[in-house]
Protein backbone atom coordinates (compact mmCIF):
# COMPACT_ATOMS: atom_id res chain seq x y z
CA UNK A 1 0.00 0.00 0.00
CA UNK A 2 1.46 3.31 -1.00
CA UNK A 3 0.10 6.43 0.60
CA UNK A 4 2.31 9.46 0.57
CA UNK A 5 1.44 12.38 2.80
CA UNK A 6 3.78 15.11 3.81
CA UNK A 7 3.57 16.91 7.09
CA UNK A 8 4.39 20.57 7.66
CA UNK A 9 8.13 19.76 7.77
CA UNK A 10 7.93 17.98 4.39
CA UNK A 11 8.51 14.49 5.80
CA UNK A 12 6.84 11.52 4.16
CA UNK A 13 4.49 9.16 6.02
CA UNK A 14 5.08 6.27 3.61
CA UNK A 15 7.76 4.68 5.76
CA UNK A 16 5.52 4.75 8.83
CA UNK A 17 2.74 2.97 6.96
CA UNK A 18 5.14 0.28 5.77
CA UNK A 19 6.38 -0.23 9.33
CA UNK A 20 2.80 -0.46 10.58
CA UNK A 21 1.87 -3.20 8.10
CA UNK A 22 5.08 -5.14 8.71
CA UNK A 23 4.50 -4.95 12.46
CA UNK A 24 0.87 -6.02 12.11
CA UNK A 25 1.81 -9.01 9.95
CA UNK A 26 4.56 -10.04 12.38
CA UNK A 27 2.11 -9.91 15.28
CA UNK A 28 -0.36 -12.08 13.35
CA UNK A 29 2.40 -14.55 12.50
CA UNK A 30 3.57 -14.76 16.13
CA UNK A 31 -0.01 -15.35 17.29
CA UNK A 32 -0.38 -18.18 14.79
CA UNK A 33 2.93 -19.75 15.81
CA UNK A 34 1.97 -19.49 19.48
CA UNK A 35 -1.39 -21.14 18.88
CA UNK A 36 0.20 -23.99 16.91
CA UNK A 37 2.87 -24.47 19.59
CA UNK A 38 0.19 -24.63 22.28
CA UNK A 39 -1.76 -27.15 20.24
CA UNK A 40 1.31 -29.35 19.78
CA UNK A 41 2.28 -29.11 23.46
CA UNK A 42 -1.01 -30.57 24.68
CA UNK A 43 -0.70 -34.20 25.72
CA UNK A 44 -2.59 -36.63 23.53
CA UNK A 45 -5.66 -38.18 25.12
CA UNK A 46 -5.14 -41.74 26.31
CA UNK A 47 -6.77 -44.09 23.85
CA UNK A 48 -8.65 -47.10 25.14
CA UNK A 49 -9.31 -50.22 23.11
CA UNK A 50 -12.65 -50.28 21.34
CA UNK A 51 -15.16 -52.99 22.16
CA UNK A 52 -15.92 -55.26 19.22
CA UNK A 53 -18.79 -57.71 18.94
CA UNK A 54 -17.80 -61.32 18.49
CA UNK A 55 -20.02 -63.37 16.20
CA UNK A 56 -21.21 -66.63 17.75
Amino acid sequence: MKVVRKNSAGESREVLLKEYFVTASLIALLKRVGAEAARCAKPLPKQEPALVRVRP
